[in-house]
């Protein structure tokens, strides 16, 4: 057993250099050229050891105690002393592959992982088959997604060890952030044979699986998850999610309940459940789910939007415009939160003053002339609808409705503008041109206004054909 290996099983105390540190259960005196080990076992058998160990030993011991935990340790505060005893004791012998293997955890501990990269690759060039330097050099990689070099030093690392856990959840890993989820999949089941009860290993598959499309192999997965972890919320969500999908309303509901069942905190979960509720028809259910949900995380736009349409469906304008309000303050450039805040200022109006008259013939259904006498409204939904048109200029609905608000603002140059630009986007969109005619008219253009209600004429015979 060499002294790393004891520096990995055992706790030291230490004496020596005008300081006691007491760790537990080991002495080192540390005296001139020589160490004295006295360790006692953990079982409580007491083991005599006596190295003579060199200079460059005692600075590698010294750095390894010191790394180790005998000060505490954690990232970034990894005293400078640590770092400087390693690389004196590379200065002595550059040829030890350890000594550049702790240099690189080291830095790694200091959050300096290009530094930590070039060490363990001076270890490797050492000694190629070091499994631990391949390992970690990995997972640098991978946090500074190098995404080629972490697949390449993982590969290497199941290569050599055919049967290490770690490496092949963490090439899965690699693999299904990359959306290579054939390749995840094969890693997550390599894992999966030699440790058939890790959850997590399990719930990675099923998200590779789904990942894949494969959506009953994504089930059974998730599905040994909670057989192995009955609490494992990810894998309940997962499976909520592919029932939702597959519009199994019941099982998706069951999971997602499961959710907040364990976690109440678990926003998305309420989120779900909302949309499940939704699905279902249950509306009453389905706002109170996201209004949870938004307590939880007042920050997801998504929530606030879908809560918006709930409160369409069932004509709670106010709380509508509320609602898409906040998705435009979190998500500026949301095209269709945009348009959707326009069409709630023009539903508050619609249900406060109600329509005066239907319309009359086509224009009743084309929505072209609704009664808006609050112009403060208007201009709020004139200016979400250009919003709308900033972040989304192709969209013929939204130039539509903005020209329907001006012309019942009297605006009559700048709704003949969204309404052309209408025509332009949309060749056949019929009520448009049937809005121009009536606009033309309005602005004395008899031969346009002829042209345009000729053109909404043929457009609507060939609907009915």
């Amino acid at each position: 057993m060499t002294i790393y290996n004891l520096f990995d099983i055992f706790r030291l105390k230490i004496t020596g250099f005008n300081r006691n540190i007491i760790v537990e259960k080991a002495i080192i005196n540390i005296r001139f050229r020589y160490i004295y080990l006295s360790i006692t076992v953990l079982l409580g058998d007491p083991t005599m050891i006596k190295n003579l160990v060199s200079p460059f030993r005692i600075l590698m011991v010294m750095a390894v105690l010191v790394s180790g935990g005998i000060y505490g340790c954690s990232k970034v505060d990894m005293p400078d002393e640590v770092i400087s005893a390693y690389q004196k004791a590379i200065r002595i012998n550059p040829a030890l592959a350890e000594a550049h293997y702790n240099l690189g955890m080291a830095y790694n501990n200091r959050t300096m992982s290009n530094e930590a990269i070039e060490e363990l690759k001076k270890a490797l060039e050492i000694d190629p088959n070091y499994k631990d330097a391949l390992f970690q050099l990995g997972l640098l990689y991978t946090e500074n997604g190098l995404w080629d070099n972490a697949i390449t030093a993982l590969k290497s690392v199941v290569r050599l060890d055919p049967d290490n856990v770690p490496a092949h959840t963490k090439l899965g890993d690699v693999y299904k952030s990359r959306k290579m989820f054939y390749d995840a999949v094969c890693e997550y089941k390599r894992a999966l044979e030699i440790n058939p009860k890790d959850a997590v290993t399990q719930y990675n598959l099923g998200e590779a699986h789904n990942g894949g499309n494969e959506r009953d192999e994504a089930i059974r997965a998730f599905q040994k998850a909670v057989e192995i972890n009955p609490n494992y919320t990810d894998a309940h969500f997962g499976l909520g999610k592919i029932y939702l999908d597959r519009k199994l309303l019941d099982e998706a509901a069951t999971e997602f309940k499961k959710v907040t069942d364990i976690n109440p905190h678990h926003a998305l979960a309420h989120y779900h459940l909302g949309l499940t509720y939704y699905a279902e028809g249950n509306i009453a259910n389905a706002i109170d789910a996201y209004k949870r949900s938004i307590v939880i995380d007042p920050k997801n736009p998504n929530v606030h939007y879908d809560l918006g349409v709930v409160y369409s469906d069932v004509r709670l304008f106010d709380d509508a415009v509320d609602e898409f309000s906040a998705v435009v303050r979190l998500e500026p450039g949301n095209a269709a939160a945009h348009y959707k805040l326009g069409k709630g200022y023009a539903d508050k109006k619609v249900l406060s003053k109600a329509i005066s008259s239907v319309q009359k013939a086509a224009a009743a259904h084309y929505n072209i002339q609704n009664p808006y006498s609050d112009k403060r409204i208007l201009d709020d939904a004139i200016t979400s609808l250009q919003k709308a048109i900033e972040v989304n200029p192709y969209n013929p609905s939204v130039y539509f409705d903005l020209g329907s608000a001006y012309s019942q603002n009297r605006i009559l140059d700048e709704a003949a503008s969204a309404l052309e630009e209408t025509t332009r986007i949309d060749p056949n969109f019929a009520k448009a041109h049937y809005g121009l005619s009536i606009i033309y008219e309005r602005k004395g253009m008899k031969e346009e206004a002829q042209r345009e209600f000729s053109t909404y004429q043929k457009l609507i015979g060939e609907c009915r054909k």
